[in-house]
């Protein structure tokens, strides 16, 4: 069942009056359809490549979606780079995260986007490469099995110990952690990343828990001893 747009409450204040960023993480919260908004606008904000994409999905919710991540994402990181959102040049890497395109190393920008239902985040920061999850909390009739197969045994005895009322709650906060960092590392889910126990972060690696709405959990991972995330809702 979708969650409707209008009852995700965003619990991230506005932003500050727009400062440069430094060595710190921000990360956005944004609900990915407003009323009355106009979607041809957003999708001639994508490029060429983006909208054969968009008009390859059977689905018109799922068309929707995506040009509203990526119209979205242009928008939040040409805020950083000082230039309108379609003069931004995304590629996709193997797993399709989306990276700024060209040769520069570092990048000037690392960044990562999620989306669970109509709520999306968007992690952006200089110095790490990073990974940021949301989940919406919901039943999950298949939750032991999941984690029988991708918890560690620190995150099982965690979730067993979540009474009814709490155990999709641990669920999902334990799952976008692990999500989280195995985006930034550009590992999948499958394979023995996915049993590693990120109750802690991992030697070399910063995980934050995030809570960007009511009934919403999320999770940022990033390389190095970053500090905790300067977190806000993006208002268009």
């Amino acid at each position: 069942m979708e969650f409707p747009n209008s009852e995700i409450q965003l619990a991230w204040p506005p932003p500050p009056p727009f400062q440069q960023l430094g060595d710190e993480v921000h990360v956005w919260s944004a609900r990915l359809f407003r009323p009355g908004q106009d979607d041809a606008a957003r999708l001639g904000t994508l490029s060429q490549e983006e909208r054969q994409r968009a008009g390859m999905f059977h689905g018109e919710r799922d068309r929707r979606d995506f040009i509203a991540r990526r119209f979205l994402l242009r928008v939040i990181l040409s805020r950083y780079l000082r230039m309108e959102p379609r003069q931004v040049s995304l590629v996709c890497e193997e797993r399709g995260k989306p990276r700024l395109s060209g040769s520069e190393k570092p990048p000037p920008l690392h960044f990562n986007l999620s989306h669970s239902g109509h709520l999306a985040l968007v992690a952006v920061g200089r110095r790490w490469p990073m990974g940021v999850d949301v989940e919406r909390i919901r039943p999950m009739p298949e939750m032991d099995g999941i984690a029988g197969a991708f918890f560690s045994m620190q995150e099982n005895a965690r979730l067993a110990a979540a009474g009814p009322e709490e155990k999709g709650e641990v669920f999902f906060s334990i799952w976008t952690r692990k999500e989280a960092f195995l985006k930034a590392t550009g590992e999948g889910i499958a394979g023995e990343l996915g049993r590693m126990d990120c109750s802690q972060a991992p030697p070399g690696w910063s995980l934050h828990s995030l809570s960007p709405a009511p009934g919403f959990v999320g999770a940022l991972a990033a390389r190095g001893a970053a500090a905790a995330p300067l977190c806000w809702q993006w208002s268009d």
